[in-house]
């Protein structure tokens, strides 16, 4: 099976990294590649994931949320081993170099120094790509706090333990034991990029067949998300917790694979899910009151979020642009003949 997340999330604070808990758990070995754009990184990871797909090897795959069309990183469960992209904004380093991890270093297939020409086209266009990076993050940071001061707190403590005793219920009709161990994976499958707002559905309902909707228009599904999650600890030995990119200090899904069971926030969709509907413990008066400024201030959001988006198509442009200068100074056919030994000494 083929799963993809994401580790990196452009967020209202920037880029926001889970890279550090890659590819480290007990008896991991991790592969960190180094090379300058255009060198190959994302095409390396893919050739080995394939070869370990045509062995019958499940292979998780890690987007890059700059551009979710290329690779950040491939981890292989039988084998407890991954690759990853360790150049910025996500620079990584072995921790017990030889022993947990070591370097793949691309760039010695790159003629460097860059002739003078080439070298001030290349800071021109970081400078760009910088900036248009930072235009989307201040996009990013107004429209989460426009979202966080419309929604207003509406939900009590009573309506919390109704909703706990829920997520309760349904666990125990799944759970077969109680757990005192769960580990913790933190990823993203919600993704603000070149491509806009990108959930990855497909992988989320791959490891999960039964699919909790929290569907509200209030703040009611962050509560319940976070309910999910502590009540999924004491239920299963493994529950991912995935995080809304804009805002990497909220819960945007709670999977627990061993159950085959998620709970996800209004943002996404499934063909086949059961849905929570929150608003409905709240008073009607209440919600017809709120409803109008609460409508009115998400489609402000949503236009400053479409802004923030097309600042990432731009700095994606040019990043395509500096890809190209480093492409041209590649010995290719060099690296091909590496990749081909490397997966045969490797997978």
């Amino acid at each position: 099976m083929a799963t993809s997340y994401f580790l990196g999330a452009n967020s209202r604070d920037g880029f926001f990294s889970l890279y550090g808990e890659f590819c480290r758990g007990q008896g991991d070995f991790m592969h960190i590649i180094k090379g300058g754009p255009g060198t190959g990184k994302s095409s390396f990871m893919r050739k080995i994931a394939r070869a370990a797909e045509e062995k019958g090897m499940d292979v998780e795959y890690v987007l890059c949320s700059g551009d979710p069309d290329s690779l950040d990183g491939i981890y292989i469960p039988s084998l407890k081993t991954g690759w990853v992209d360790g150049t910025a904004p996500h620079i990584l380093e072995p921790k017990k170099f030889g022993i947990d991890s070591d370097y793949v270093n691309l760039g010695v297939f790159c003629t460097t120094p860059l002739v003078e020409l080439d070298s001030d086209y290349v800071n021109l266009i970081y400078e760009l790509y910088r900036e248009k990076y930072n235009c989307a993050y201040d996009c990013l940071k107004s429209a989460s706090l426009l979202r966080r001061r419309a929604v207003p707190p509406v939900f009590t403590e009573e309506h919390m333990k109704l909703f706990r005793w829920e997520i309760r219920d349904i666990l125990k009709a799944k759970a077969s034991q109680p757990s005192t161990s769960a580990h913790v994976k933190k990823r993203f499958y919600h993704a603000v990029c070149c491509k806009g707002e990108l959930y990855l559905s497909e992988s989320v309902y791959s490891l999960c067949k039964q699919i909790y909707a929290l569907s509200g228009e209030f703040d009611g599904a962050q509560s319940v998300l976070r309910i999910a999650a502590e009540e999924a600890m004491g239920c299963a030995e493994e529950v991912i917790l995935s995080y809304d990119p804009r805002d990497t200090e909220k819960l945007d899904a709670v999977l627990i694979p061993e159950l085959s069971l998620a709970f996800v926030d209004s943002g996404w969709s499934a063909d086949e899910e059961a849905e929570i509907f929150l608003d409905a413990v709240l008073p009607k008066e209440k919600i017809r009151q709120l409803r109008p400024q609460l409508r009115e201030m998400r489609r402000l959001e949503d236009r400053i979020m479409g802004i923030a988006c097309g600042f990432l198509a731009q700095a994606k442009d040019l990043h395509d642009e500096l890809e190209q200068v480093y492409k041209a100074a590649m010995d290719f056919k060099a690296m091909d003949e590496f990749t081909e030994d490397y997966i045969k000494a490797h997978i």
